[in-house]
C-alpha cells in the first residue's frame, strides 16, 4: 500500500487574490500554468486534479509546485532557450581552460584525478556562483579545441605470457585464420 503524498505551496506574501489577478492578466502560458497549480492547491484541490484540469502530467504540477515554493515570483519565467553558456565571462573560460590543463581535481579538494564534465561544472560553482550544466562545459572546451575521451579499461594485474596467449593470432588454431 502506497503512502499518501501531502504536497503544500508557499505563497511567499502574497494573497490568493492577487495571484488570481496575476493569473488572468499575465501573457505567458507557462506562468498562469504554475499559478493556477498554486491558487488549485491552496482552494483544496488534488494534484491529480489539477494536472487533469491543465492538461499536464503529474510530474509536471509536482514540478511547478517545487519550483514555485523554490524560486517564488522567478519561477514564471521559462528558461527554455536560454543558455548558461551567456552567463560566461571570458575570464571564467580562460580559468576553465587553465585548470583543464594545467591541475587536477585534487588540487581544489575533489576526489578524482581527471576532471568530468560535472566536476568542472561543480568547480565553477564553487568559484564564479554560476550554475551550468556538463553540456555547456563540454561545449565550452569543445569550442576551444578540446575533446573528451571515454577512458578505457585495462586489467592492470595477470601473468604477461598468458596475456600474450590471448592475442589474436598468438596460437595456430585451426577455426582462427593468421593475417600475413
Amino acid at each position: 500500500m502506497s503512502r499518501l503524498t501531502v504536497t503544500t505551496a508557499n505563497l511567499h506574501g502574497y494573497d490568493l487574490i492577487e495571484l488570481k489577478k496575476l493569473r488572468n492578466t499575465h501573457p505567458k502560458a507557462f506562468a498562469r500554468n504554475i499559478l493556477t497549480t498554486i491558487i488549485m492547491l491552496y482552494e483544496g484541490s488534488s494534484v491529480k486534479e489539477i494536472a487533469e484540469f491543465l492538461a499536464q502530467t503529474i510530474t509536471n504540477t509536482y514540478i511547478y509546485i517545487n519550483r514555485w515554493n523554490e524560486l517564488g515570483m522567478q519561477a514564471l519565467e521559462s528558461q527554455r532557450g536560454k543558455s548558461s553558456r551567456s552567463q560566461f565571462t571570458a575570464e571564467m573560460v580562460d580559468d576553465l581552460l587553465y585548470t583543464v590543463t594545467h591541475t587536477t581535481p585534487n588540487d581544489f579538494g575533489f576526489l578524482g584525478g581527471t576532471w568530468t564534465g560535472t566536476l568542472l561544472a561543480t568547480y565553477i560553482y564553487h568559484n564564479y556562483e554560476v550554475k551550468c550544466c556538463q553540456q555547456t562545459i563540454r561545449n565550452i572546451l569543445h569550442s576551444n579545441g578540446f575533446s573528451f575521451k571515454r577512458a578505457q579499461r585495462k586489467p592492470s594485474k595477470g601473468n604477461k605470457s598468458e596475456q600474450e596467449a590471448f592475442k589474436k593470432n598468438a596460437t595456430d588454431n585451426p577455426y582462427c585464420r593468421k593475417r600475413f
